[in-house]
């Protein structure tokens, strides 16, 4: 465990300084009602820089970098990753005093959805960027997590095992499908490549053989699904096809509305910030 030191700032400078020991990277900016916001894979609590940049004005936002993304130390994965951060990060927030709202990205969104489910005493509302409760069906319907075990091994041995030429070729081309920011792809190019590959690995091979679906008939608490499907438009998805598939995977929840974003690829915060700003602002509290 790293000790992680917990930055308050206001517009005008330092607040507050404390300590807590996590194995995650946080700060915490404005003040107000408690927003804890996870990124997904591989990537920097930076993510949220504009978004946090405008809910800070009226709320406390927790920023994560989860260990081994970006610059962070990796932490042990004896335990495996998700079902760690899970434990940390609900420890955390029960350490709040009030319930929190939860917004998540992808591998940030997966967990914020989990906590949201398991835990509905200290989360209050949950956003989901662009994230389902099984990863793998996104891209097969049929997929099960038994059906996943050989290629999810084989995902994760690619990633171990590439050569560093080999791995930044594919990291390079694979982040240039999630977004449309051409500003934003250097910054997302390296947090990648900065991330430890052993917790990429890894927490890859977790979301491809983790079918969190059952588990959304207890799921009690509002669930807020922003879903994006513009950059599979040249390969026949459409706004229609993919909300469908949400909507597949939410539908033993009792309590989810899904939006789908107008133009965003997968960093929905980056391609479509006002209309995503717009949609949490009537959500929070």
């Amino acid at each position: 465990m790293k000790k992680s030191m917990i930055l308050y700032f206001l517009f005008f400078g330092l607040v507050h300084l404390s300590f807590s020991q996590n194995s995650f990277d946080t700060q915490v900016y404005g003040t107000g009602p408690t927003i804890i916001l996870i990124p997904g894979l591989a990537s920097s609590g930076d993510v949220w820089k504009e978004t946090v940049g405008e809910l800070s004005k009226t709320h406390e936002c927790h920023v994560l970098t989860l260990p081994g993304f970006a610059s962070e130390p990796p932490t042990d994965l004896s335990k495996g990753f998700l079902p760690e951060m899970k434990e940390e990060i609900r420890n955390y927030i029960a350490q709040m005093e009030a319930p929190v709202l939860l917004i998540g990205h992808s591998l940030g969104g997966f967990l914020s959805l989990q906590l949201a489910n398991e835990y509905p005493e200290i989360v209050s509302k949950a956003v989901i960027v662009d994230s389902y409760p099984y990863y793998a069906a996104a891209m097969n319907p049929n997929a099960t997590a038994e059906s996943m075990e050989t290629m999810a091994l084989q995902t994760k041995s690619m990633i171990e095992n590439a050569s560093e030429e080999a791995y930044e070729q594919q990291q390079t081309a694979s982040m240039r499908m999630l977004s449309s920011s051409a500003s934003k792809m250097p910054e997302l190019i390296k947090w990648s490549l900065e991330s430890d590959r052993t917790t990429v690995a890894q927490a890859m091979y977790e979301l491809m053989t983790t079918d969190y679906r059952p588990n959304l008939s207890s799921l009690k608490t509002p669930i807020l699904v922003l879903g994006a499907w513009h950059s599979g438009k040249d390969y026949g998805l459409t706004a229609e096809s993919v909300r469908a598939n949400f909507e597949q995977q939410y539908q033993l929840a009792e309590n989810v509305k899904i939006e789908m974003a107008p133009t965003a690829h997968h960093f929905i915060m980056w391609d479509n910030p006002e209309w995503f700003l717009e949609k949490i602002r009537a959500y929070i509290p």
